[in-house]
């Protein structure tokens, strides 16, 4: 996106003409919703706060049915491979805007 005319954006200036980015790696980092944000915590009190799928008009069609694919496959993982660990040689992607893994390797157990 360009900014139309010069504005601030949290007290930072940004002057028209300036390309402006979002992160989705930022979306559910706010340390003002969650405490300790770096750390993926699914059992955090206020977890069901996050916006993976959006929110309002917005908000993701899909949502229930990834929200079904995941809690099917990851119970099927943890079923059928119970000692399931991380290996060392976990590789970040280097792009800025999808995180994630290019390499994460695991031991079966």
């Amino acid at each position: 996106r360009m900014t139309l005319r010069d504005t601030a954006f949290s007290g930072v200036p940004v002057p028209r003409g300036a390309a402006v980015t979002t992160l989705l790696a930022a979306a559910n980092r706010d340390p003002d919703v969650f405490a300790d944000p770096d750390t993926f915590d699914v059992a955090r009190e206020n977890a069901a706060d996050h916006v993976s799928f959006s929110s309002g008009r917005h908000y993701c069609l899909g949502a229930a049915l990834a929200r079904m694919e995941g809690e099917v496959g990851l119970r099927a993982v943890v079923e059928r491979f119970p000692d399931l660990a991380l290996a060392p040689g976990a590789r970040r992607r280097t792009t800025r805007i999808l995180r994630g893994f290019d390499r994460l390797p695991v031991t079966l157990g």
